[in-house]
């Protein structure tokens, strides 16, 4: 990107954060996240550039420039919100977390460093490189809590099992708290993806051991109600042994759940209204719920999270898996046969645990499935609100997610929110907060050391999708689900009052709420006939039985609550099922 469209950029990013062009921002933008985009998309994004630039964006004052952008952001024209959203959280996301950002000024102290005494990494994966033929009775495709928990059922049955992974390995020797390190490393496109009208921006783990490396560690089990909605075997008592034997190799326990400076505000605040306040259940052991706890998110530096690199993908290699990494799966054929590039793994069943954005991409490239794949995807959209006291907070530090509240889970048939906190690094709160300009976004993050965050989590009712074999993801929030986000909002700011914010600031936007998702579910959904579901009940698909998919695809609706470990009780259950057929 050169001339008179690469001044527009560096324009358009000064706007956003004075100085950040100095700091490299435009050029890791156009490093990280312009080159991951589509032939289509870079398309647009020049045709865009080389409208701000043949109206000389880049020879406006300031005040100029701010109020243009603000009008794209507001703007009836759904293109240009799209513009202003996607340049909006990549710019801004870069802006906090490039070394260099002037974290002094935040009060944050920055990276953590390496820990040279971390626990070493107990995996030693094949690194794809190279040509590479292998045979198997079980091709696992992904190896998060889905394929990881699925992996180990099989190979502890006596299978012989191939596990492939995308991404890349990481422990505790690699992770150093940096943000943009770890989103690059560990996350789905560097934390960059977002549906296609960058209304929700999409965090999903992407490396050996998938979303439970980055979850913060919250453990729920599949509520009853929940249950009963889905029917099938969530009632049954197979599926309960299969969440009893998940969580016991978890360790799941609400003995870490030391309150950080943040959370105490919250609980204070949610006591005062009289609303629910419940101990979060964690997959850890020995989290020393301090300092380094905070920054989990980018990976557990002390291994005391129980993530499936530690857990069960450990388990599967005692029994005899072989799992490889950087191998991205392009298509399943007849045999079934499974090619990664040049990795071709021939197996005669195969399971699908890519997650719920590419599980159905895959299924697509392959001709597999029917027309429920890729349909009823729920994102559990997350908003927030920032409260802002008098006293240092520090929010970045302490456990991770201690406490939550239900007061509103059922709002309606089941549906409704739950509030959750967590710890909030410079970058996470650039991207959740609304920006109204820079003098306010600049004094917005100055006052982040006094700010306590307070997430709304949304069990959303209705559905979008993810289309094609590259997948595209196609979501928009409903007028009754944009209600329910709504309340949730309000409440946060009345927790965020009563328990003595000065000022409160929430992620609403312009025209809507500035919303991401953490968890996504549904695009090859389990169920009774093939009219309304793409998996049977065991997650074999309908006109391919020897493919199982055991990931969060296969959740009939929202779970409602952090789905980590009903996906490792579905592989659980559905690997089970396989390993008697095989």
């Amino acid at each position: 990107m050169m001339g008179r469209r690469r001044a527009a950029l560096d324009a358009i990013a000064d706007t956003f954060v004075p100085g950040c062009v100095e700091r490299g921002v435009t050029e890791a933008f156009v490093r990280l996240f312009v080159t991951r985009l589509s032939a289509g998309e870079r398309r647009r994004l020049d045709a865009l550039l080389a409208l701000f630039a043949a109206r000389g964006f880049h020879r406006l004052p300031r005040a100029r420039r701010e109020r243009v952008l603000l009008a794209w952001g507001d703007s009836r024209v759904a293109v240009r919100r799209t513009a202003f959203e996607g340049l909006r959280r990549g710019l801004l996301v870069l802006s906090w977390s490039l070394p260099g950002a002037p974290w002094d000024e935040l009060g944050y102290p920055g990276p953590l460093g390496v820990d040279p005494d971390a626990p070493a990494k107990p995996l030693a994966p094949i690194a794809a490189a190279g040509e590479l033929r292998l045979d198997c009775e079980v091709c696992v495709i992904g190896s998060g809590a889905g394929g990881g928990t699925a992996a180990a059922v099989l190979a502890s049955a006596g299978l012989d099992v191939v596990v492939l992974e995308a991404g890349g390995y990481f422990g505790p020797p690699d992770f150093d708290g940096a943000e943009l390190a770890g989103l690059q490393r560990l996350y789905l496109d560097g934390g960059g993806t977002a549906t296609d009208d960058q209304g929700v921006g999409i965090l999903a783990g992407a490396c050996l051991g998938g979303g439970t490396v980055v979850n913060y560690t919250t453990s729920f089990r599949l509520p009853d109600a929940v249950r009963s909605e889905w029917g099938g075997p969530f009632t049954s008592e197979v599926f309960s042994r299969s969440l009893d034997a998940v969580c016991a190799r978890l360790g799941v326990n609400t003995d870490h759940n030391r309150l950080s400076t943040r959370e105490a505000k919250v609980v204070l605040g949610l006591e005062r209204l009289g609303w629910h306040v419940g101990r979060m259940p964690r997959d850890v052991v020995g989290c020393d719920q301090g300092r380094v706890c905070g920054y989990c998110g980018y990976g557990c530096r002390l291994g005391a999270k129980q993530s499936a690199d530690r857990t069960w993908l450990v388990d599967a290699a005692a029994h005899g898996a072989r799992i490889v990494v950087g191998a991205r799966v392009e298509r399943i054929f007849p045999g079934p046969v499974v090619e990664a590039g040049a990795v071709t793994v021939r197996a005669q069943k195969v399971v699908v645990a890519c997650g719920a954005i590419h599980t159905p991409a895959l299924l697509r490239r392959s001709g597999l499935g029917n027309r429920w794949v890729g349909r009823n995807l729920h994102l559990h959209p997350v908003a927030g609100a920032l409260g802002f006291f008098d006293e240092e907070i520090r929010p970045w530090e302490g456990t991770l997610q201690a406490i939550h509240s239900d007061e509103f889970a059922d709002l309606d048939g089941g549906h409704g929110f739950r509030y959750e906190t967590t710890a909030a690094h410079p970058s996470l709160a650039a991207a959740f907060l609304p920006w109204r300009g820079s003098g306010e976004h600049e004094e917005l993050m100055r006052g982040l050391r006094n700010a306590v965050p307070l997430g709304v989590l949304l069990r959303d009712r209705d559905a979008g999708e993810v289309r094609g074999g590259r997948p595209v993801v196609r979501y928009r929030l409903s007028a009754y689900d944009a209600a329910h986000l709504e309340r949730g909002l309000e409440g946060a700011v009345e927790v965020l009052r009563a328990a003595g914010a000065r000022r409160v600031v929430t992620s609403r936007g312009p025209r809507a709420p500035i919303v991401h998702s953490f968890h996504q579910l549904g695009t090859a959904r389990m169920g009774g006939s093939p009219e309304l579901s793409a998996c049977d009940w065991e997650g074999a698909l309908w006109d391919a039985p020897d493919v199982v998919v055991c990931d969060g695809s296969t959740f009939p609706t929202a779970s409602g609550v952090n789905p980590m470990v009903t996906i490792s009780a579905v592989a659980h259950m559905n690997a089970l099922a396989l390993a008697a057929r095989v």
